[in-house]
């Protein structure tokens, strides 16, 4: 499941170092996290998290794990102390935009109807048109099979 901060729109991927925090289980606690994230509108916070740009350096231990048989690095974790609150957001939830990569203004999308119209006409431009190869036979052989534009023009107003 992709864990997502309630506060802001980060979410977890590989390559982000951002860790994630769930609520607290203490309903008094739940009630302050939501006031200083202001987010009150949330009612269900179990599956919720807090990512830690959230929380104050102070506000972590650093455990280190043992370290592993083949590497001589140790993994170290970061977990939030009991009384860990965090930083208060200064602006309203409703004012966030996280943007979309469709977002568009007014000028770049009056810019592409511009060129979708300068394209629709070149298309118009491009396209094969049988006068053209009028006085061309090797072309008319090619897209048609008939040996020179005549006999095509004579096999075509028979047809019709």
């Amino acid at each position: 499941m992709v864990k997502k901060c309630v506060a802001c729109c980060n979410r977890e991927n590989r390559s982000s170092n951002i860790s994630f925090h769930r609520f607290p289980t203490d309903r008094i606690q739940q009630q302050q996290w939501l006031t200083r994230l202001k987010r009150l509108d949330i009612k269900d916070v179990s599956n919720k998290r807090v990512c830690a740009i959230h929380f104050d350096v102070s506000s972590f231990i650093v455990q280190s794990k043992k370290k592993k048989r083949n590497s001589g690095a140790s993994d170290n974790k970061k977990r939030l102390k009991k009384d860990a609150l965090p930083m208060e957001c200064i602006s309203d939830l409703r004012l966030i935009d996280c943007g979309t990569q469709t977002d568009l203004d007014m000028i770049s999308l009056s810019n592409l109807f511009e060129k979708l119209t300068l394209l629709e006409s070149n298309i118009i431009d491009f396209s094969i048109d049988i006068e053209r190869f009028q006085n061309d036979d090797y072309n008319i052989n090619y897209f048609t099979g008939f040996r020179s534009y005549k006999i095509f023009r004579m096999v075509f107003e028979l047809l019709q």
